[in-house]
């Protein structure tokens, strides 16, 4: 616990010597989310830096290095309280903000204010019924999916709607926004796919974990190439090839492989949803090296039939009902 909270001083304050030597105009406050966040860095955890500016342009990400270090740098503007209350779900990161520049001490009594909203019954039930909506509403994508003969992206939108309700639970019982938490509860619940235990056994050995990464890195590296000057061009950059690694390796050294794997799924979707969110996962698929997707298809994305995607959707509406 204190080594967790050495390293979070240390991020916090590598944030602050990064503002003072990179100050942004317009800045209204800066905080550090995740592990930072949290309280619960570790010598594997990144600083992920949010920044809050006055009007400004569209939201934008960035990696910048500082000291050896790899600054992942988000600025948006400053939200409303009318943003956060029409939307409390999608601000629910905002419960794991670590204050880090507050020059007129804006954020810091904002925060509060949110963070009381966010745990008031009007708060709780806005943020619940907006949270099932997206769950229900990744179930019915899976469905058209399958309708339109796009298997691949029917489980994956369904196994999404499972992931958002297991995300509930995290968030409102368990009170957590971690990934760790996160998969602590996809092993206890079960795939509820028929795939049980599928990353502990894909994921055997550090040298299954190395070839992923290779193969990650080589995806990454494609889009890139593909896609120069994109909106969204954050998740392409070369710098997240070192990052994943370190992340890996946090679960290396606890000898939990497994989650690893589900580490390393989790990020080929965000590659993915980076670029052709508005394609089918197959249709994505199509245009990529052969060399590239026939090996993807092995980290943890299946064929949905009808029975599965019931199987899901049931499992998911269950997770809910027991919440709420």
């Amino acid at each position: 616990m204190e080594q967790s909270k050495d390293v979070t001083d240390f991020f916090v304050s590598l944030a602050r010597e990064f503002l003072d030597e990179c100050p942004l105009a317009s800045l209204v406050c800066a905080y550090a989310g995740g592990s930072v966040g949290r309280g619960e860095a570790d010598a594997y955890s990144d600083l992920d830096l949010h920044i809050f500016v006055e009007g400004g342009d569209d939201p934008s990400c960035e990696n910048r290095l500082f000291r050896g270090h790899v600054v992942q740098l988000h600025v948006q503007s400053a939200p409303t309280d009318e943003e956060v209350y029409e939307n409390p779900w999608a601000w629910r990161y905002v419960k794991e903000a670590k204050v880090v520049l507050d020059p007129e001490d804006r954020f810091t009594s904002w925060m509060k204010v949110m963070c009381a909203y966010m745990d008031s019954p009007a708060g709780k039930a806005k943020m619940f019924a907006q949270a099932k909506a997206e769950v229900v509403a990744f179930h019915e994508e899976a469905q058209a999916a399958l309708s339109e003969g796009f298997p691949y992206s029917a489980y994956l939108t369904a196994w999404a709607g499972w992931i958002g309700a297991l995300q509930m639970r995290a968030f409102f019982q368990r009170h957590s926004l971690s990934d760790a938490g996160l998969y602590q509860l996809v092993q206890k619940a079960g795939r509820s796919d028929g795939m049980d235990g599928f990353f502990q056994e894909a994921y055997q050995s550090n040298q299954d974990v190395h070839d992923v990464l290779v193969l990650l890195a080589d995806y990454r590296a494609h889009l890139r190439s593909k896609n120069e000057g994109i909106q969204f061009a954050f998740a392409l950059a070369a710098e997240n090839d070192w990052l994943v690694k370190r992340k890996v390796q946090r679960w290396q050294e606890r000898n939990q492989i497994d989650m690893a794997g589900f580490l390393l799924f989790s990020e080929a979707i965000w590659l993915y949803h980076s670029v052709d969110s508005d394609k089918w996962l197959e249709e994505h698929w199509a245009e990529l090296p052969s060399r590239i997707h026939v090996p993807l298809k092995k980290l943890g994305f299946f064929q949905a039939d009808e029975q599965l995607l019931s199987d899901l959707r049931h499992a998911s509406a269950e997770i809910i009902a027991e919440i709420g």
